[in-house]
């Protein structure tokens, strides 16, 4: 086994690790399995130094991070990091020729209350799939993505079927995506295609498009707290996935378990204002939830 094939294993396995740890409430009764969870985390992160030691190849296995990971993906030059860079203010190196990005670059877009975690990865080529271009170790780090943008601009927009083509060869062509059509200042021509974004990046055209069909394509709903006797805080809502239930958000803010004897709802899940609601009951948007 290569040492990218091993180091991507790796990565995946320490990073499922981590977000199991993360999810298991800490009490008496999960005391003894979460010891045991730690314990293979620290062997594999072992391995994991080994491996940098001897020059295994980490630069394009990401760590995931906020509430949802988007990865952008497209041929070089197409405006990734510019995107990037307005969307997150990520410090992405911005140059007119192909091949700037050698790394995974990260940035963190909040919206409507999310941390939503977007990376840019290197140009894919014709025949990444393959391994050209390093395309392989590149298309493997989009396996951490809740969605996929597929970006290319109004001159190479023809290539969105090749760039489909080297995703299904990965087995990427299952994720989410959104396809994006970027520099459409360069473009005399209103483009207009149904299942398309046009964007300007640079001139910052149809951003907030962009960034609500994200929203959606994401699937993630807000869950706001009350504390008793208090409005509900509309600042710092919970982020779920879509179908999220009240257990989830729960064991957010009571990671060691705590004795609750009510739990009130309001919002568009609930019957009626105050609905005294069960650890199972299912959650939509905007829902508001008081632990009593």
């Amino acid at each position: 086994m290569s040492r990218s094939i091993l180091s991507e294993d790796l990565s995946q396995k320490i990073s499922h690790l981590e977000e199991e740890i993360r999810k298991i409430p800490y009490h008496k009764g999960t005391e003894h399995h979460i010891g045991r969870l730690k314990a293979r985390l620290a062997k594999l992160k072992g391995k994991e130094k080994q491996i940098r030691k001897k020059g295994g190849h980490f630069g394009f296995i990401p760590k995931k991070e906020g509430d949802a990971t988007v990865v952008l993906v497209g041929p070089p030059s197409v405006g990734k990091s510019t995107l990037l860079r307005k969307l997150t203010k990520a410090k992405a190196e911005i140059k007119p020729w192909p091949f700037t990005t050698l790394n995974v670059i990260p940035g963190m877009l909040k919206y409507k209350g999310a941390h939503l975690q977007i990376f840019d990865l290197p140009g894919i080529i014709r025949g990444a799939a393959g391994g050209k271009g390093k395309g392989k170790e590149v298309l493997s780090a989009a396996k951490v993505a809740d969605l996929l943008i597929l970006m290319v601009d109004v001159k190479t927009a023809k290539t969105i079927n090749n760039l489909l083509k080297e995703l299904k060869e990965v087995g990427l062509d299952k994720l989410p995506r959104l396809l994006v059509i970027n520099k459409i200042d360069l473009s005399k021509k209103k483009p207009t295609e149904e299942g398309k974004i046009f964007i300007s990046a640079q001139e910052e055209r149809n951003l907030d498009q962009l960034k609500e069909s994200i929203w959606q394509k994401l699937k993630l709903i807000r869950v706001y707290l009350k504390p008793k006797g208090k409005e509900p805080d509309l600042e710092n809502p919970f982020i779920l996935k879509e179908r999220g239930i009240v257990k989830e958000v729960y064991q957010k803010i009571f990671p060691q378990g705590k004795e609750i004897k009510r739990i009130f709802l309001w919002g568009p899940s609930a019957r009626f204002p105050a609905q005294q609601v069960s650890l199972d009951h299912p959650l939509k948007d905007e829902d508001i939830l008081s632990f009593n």
